[in-house]
């Protein structure tokens, strides 16, 4: 039987009959996430945990039912990470309501179930704001020019709070959560395009044209950033229910920090340091107040470079870092997801990222003892998009290659690339006719060698001459 994710037991009992019909009951002493299904004579019985785990059985159901016939079996099923995510970064690059229904659904079919929605950046600010409506009216990009991504028309489209309410109910009704990300202290030029009152020196700052990392940053030590930030996570709190947020923290320069009396004076008085430990101090001062709201915290793994993180508050993402704090830091009783840079970043093309790559990953980063490893909440696959601007490429980099991250996420034994390629071979027709774009198959398998090539080809296609020159 070809079902993804492999389930947790399959036990073949018999033979093939017709398909006569399904029953369940919702049992509490499974867990949330785990089913028994058992088919008999054609006759389909499933004993769940929640309405969750029963949607999770009818989707294994779905697909061993091949023809109108279904084998005898009996299938218990649970999944190996609590978090099983993938991201899309809409603030780079917008995508249409229908788009992001669309990935919802697939993904819930993989049995993922959260959505990470990434929706401000330097380029963009791409949530309404009925608080601070200027958010919208002016943090605008001029034009776009991610490389050879190219555009000269103003770019500032955003989703309504109607939309984004759409969105999250839709993505009930398929069991997933939506984690919403406002990327801070760093990556806030959009934001701090409109309040120059929350930057170190005061003076504008232009939303960003183009891909990178830029010394524009939020000022701690101005009143003004904590009470607008606030206002941004009021107004998100009204429109995501699920109790956990991400705060970003990644790729923080501390240049204007360093150089601002304000910041001095500040960390003087907090008896800081360190501007990694100052950056974590504005971190906590919002995570302490989404705690208030029931909220715990998301951070990329930048943060741990510093001192104070609540580990019972604040969840640390792994993404790429040099030593192992991270690894500290689940040991420590921190609870970490992993979406490792080289493994799980879909951006990037399947000669630098191939989908044998990413089928070998095995949940684990250096330094993790047995504590830190029973920390680890799950993986997560993200899409950044400075050089994503349409449906079909954004698809074609997510497609094959989220099916197996979706397969890692849900049990810990694993596919060979052959065994995916016949396993997978039916819900990756499926997927096609529900109309997604794939990267054609002869480009799935790149072997290691061709990373090199990978990272060339992909500066000649991407990268234009302004950009070299930045």
């Amino acid at each position: 039987m070809n079902i993804i994710p492999r389930p947790f037991e399959v036990k073949e009992t018999g033979g093939i009959c017709e398909y006569r019909g399904y029953e369940y009951e919702l049992n509490p002493s499974l867990s949330e996430e785990e089913y028994i299904l058992c088919v008999k004579n054609g006759n389909a019985r499933a004993v769940c945990g929640s309405a969750k785990a029963e949607y999770y059985a009818r989707l294994t159901l779905e697909q061993i039912k091949k023809g109108g016939k279904v084998p005898d079996c009996e299938i218990h099923d649970k999944p190996r990470f609590q978090h099983r995510g993938f991201m899309i970064d809409s603030a780079r690059h917008y995508q249409e309501l229908d788009e992001i229904k669309k990935f919802i659904k697939a993904m819930s079919e993989l049995k993922m179930n959260i959505f990470h929605w990434h929706l401000s950046e330097d380029q963009g600010w791409r949530i309404e704001s009925e608080t601070h409506p200027e958010l919208n009216s002016a943090a605008v990009r001029k034009y776009s020019d991610f490389g050879k991504t190219m555009s000269d028309k103003p770019y500032g489209i955003y989703y309504t709070k109607d939309e984004i309410r759409d969105v999250v109910e839709y993505a009930a009704q398929h069991f997933i959560d939506v984690i919403p990300e406002f990327d801070i202290p760093g990556h806030t030029s959009a934001f701090l395009s409109v309040f120059p009152e929350a930057t170190c020196d005061g003076k504008k700052v232009e939303v960003k044209t183009h891909q990178g990392i830029f010394e524009d940053v939020i000022c701690p030590a101005k009143e003004a950033s904590a009470r607008l930030v606030k206002d941004v996570f009021d107004e998100l709190c009204e429109l995501f229910p699920y109790g956990v947020y991400h705060l970003g923290g990644d790729e923080v320069k501390h240049a204007h920090w360093e150089n601002c009396p304000d910041c001095k004076r500040k960390m003087q008085e907090l008896g800081i340091t360190s501007y990694n430990d100052y950056e974590n101090y504005f971190l906590s001062l919002i995570s302490d107040y989404l705690k208030t709201n029931g909220k715990k915290c998301i951070v990329w793994n930048d943060a741990v470079k510093g001192k104070g993180l609540d580990k019972d508050n604040m969840i640390v993402q792994y993404w790429l870092e040099k030593g192992n704090k991270t690894a500290e830091y689940a040991n420590g009783g921190g609870k970490i997801i992993l979406s490792p840079f080289t493994y799980y970043y879909l951006d990037y093309d399947y000669d630098i990222t191939s989908l044998r790559k990413v089928l070998s990953f095995k949940p684990e980063i250096k330094g993790l003892d047995d504590t830190g490893r029973e920390n680890v909440l799950g993986v997560e696959a993200p899409l950044w998009t400075e050089f994503i601007d349409n449906n079909e490429r954004l698809e074609e980099l997510a497609f094959p290659r989220i099916i197996a991250v979706a397969c890692t996420a849900w049990q810990e034994e694993g596919f060979t690339y052959d065994e995916f390629l016949s396993n997978a071979s039916d819900i990756i027709e499926k997927f096609k006719s529900d109309g997604f774009s794939f990267r054609s198959k002869e480009h799935w398998g790149y072997p290691k060698a061709h990373t090199l090539l990978g990272w060339i080809r992909f500066g000649r296609t991407f990268y234009n001459e302004n950009l070299i020159n930045l």
